[in-house]
């Protein structure tokens, strides 16, 4: 193959990578479609903090019960139909959703685009590793770290400016539009010929033992529970920003504009801790930096009754610099496995507990807002989050250490 030829086939394979990191974006939006409109929906369907924390964390029921099951069932059918059908799911539950009423249908159609991200998400990064160009690998996984973040920004930017001229279930039509044009790309132009075939009964019976051989090695269960330690916190933090801001006198574009720059610096975390990695930075102080800055600056923006302008530089900071966790985890997630078979059953455990905390940490931050009648206790839930994943990371990098 001549060189000319070959860059051509470099420039396709990150072409199609990166499509396929865009299909994991426009899954999340589905996520973070609804924080711009909470406070409408809160006036609309007469919601407490409670319902809405429900809203938020229903939708990672799935991966918080299912990411292993459906690690197997992804190998079963392939990961590029995998994606296409979470996609589509995700569409046609999006554009029902948007003629909901009433809470119990909210919550109904978003446990169903719960379960379609789930595909999406369990697909997507293996996909990646089979299609994106060798050199570039390291480059698109601290990508695909970011998917969540790129989308929250878009969806944030987008809901908080609509929301001003449109109901709120345009949003939802509007998303579930974008993500049925990422499923035509995706069919069109990703290809999957460098990807496994769908495994046989054996296989499936291989894949089942490297489930067990899994979940009775502590490094996995390490990696994944530090994992939700953070997502605990950012995702219910992120999440309640349009309210927080609304109850200290900021809404309309400005709101989504504080809200969407707080989740887009997590993007700058991501990517420097990918480079800082190849540096041979240590990974333990990577995490030790991202869970005591966000434990500070949890506590600056919550614990000290903080200005609106201050409490927004903070959890900036908080955002920006915790970003350097979910990197460095997915990068030793990998290391810690227990063999080069077991990684994808790893990154499914890893799942469940990344949905896990995305679950549970709006729901514990609006029961503990409502009890105490503010946000001032926040930053003390925080970080018990912080000191326990600064704890179970010395654990998990001393692990690692020997492993390598």
């Amino acid at each position: 193959m001549s060189v000319s030829h070959q860059k051509q086939a470099v420039t396709s394979s990150a072409t199609r990578a990166f499509i396929v990191f865009l299909a994991g974006v426009s899954a999340a939006l589905h996520i973070w479609k609804l924080p711009p409109v909470l406070p409408v929906l809160q006036e609309t369907l007469a919601l407490t903090l409670s319902q809405t924390g429900w809203l938020i964390s229903v939708f990672q029921l799935a991966g918080m019960l299912l990411g292993l099951v459906f690690g197997l069932f992804v190998q079963r059918i392939g990961q590029k139909q995998s994606i296409l059908i979470g996609l589509l799911v995700l569409s046609a539950a999006s554009f029902a959703g948007a003629t909901a009423n009433n809470i119990s249908m909210l919550l109904i159609f978003r446990i169903i685009e719960g379960f379609a991200l789930l595909m999406v998400t369990m697909s997507a990064l293996a996909l990646i590793r089979h299609i994106a160009p060798k050199a570039r690998l390291s480059f698109f996984v601290a990508l695909w770290s970011a998917y969540i973040p790129t989308a929250t920004v878009f969806a944030l930017f987008a809901g908080a400016s609509m929301i001003n001229y449109f109901d709120w279930s345009v949003l939802w039509v509007g998303s579930g539009i974008i993500t049925l044009l990422m499923a035509l790309l995706v069919w069109l132009l990703v290809k999957e010929n460098n990807s496994s075939p769908s495994p046989s009964n054996n296989q499936l019976h291989q894949a089942w033992l490297s489930i067990k051989q899994t979940l009775t090695t502590k490094e996995p269960w390490l990696v994944a529970v530090t994992f939700s330690m953070y997502t605990s916190q950012w995702v219910a933090i992120i999440s309640f920003l349009p309210i927080i801001y609304r109850e200290a006198g900021i809404s309309g574009a400005l709101m989504g504009t504080f809200t969407a720059i707080a989740a887009g610096v997590n993007i700058v975390g991501n990517l420097l801790a990918g480079k800082l990695l190849q540096h041979k930075v240590s990974a333990n102080l990577l995490l030790n930096i991202a869970f005591i800055t966000m434990i500070l600056s949890a506590f600056i923006a919550f614990g000290l009754n903080s200005s609106p302008w201050i409490q927004f530089i903070a959890i900036t900071l908080f955002s920006a610099v915790g970003g350097l966790a979910p990197a460095t985890l997915f990068n030793l997630a990998v290391k810690v496995t227990p063999s080069a078979q077991n990684i994808p059953v790893t990154i499914g455990w890893l799942q469940q507990w990344i949905s896990f905390g995305q679950f549970a940490g709006p729901i514990i931050v609006a029961l503990v807002v409502e009890y105490t009648q503010g946000w001032g206790s926040v930053w003390l839930l925080t970080g018990v989050w912080g000191v326990l994943g600064i704890v179970l990371s010395y654990l998990l990098c001393r692990t690692a250490v020997v492993k390598s």
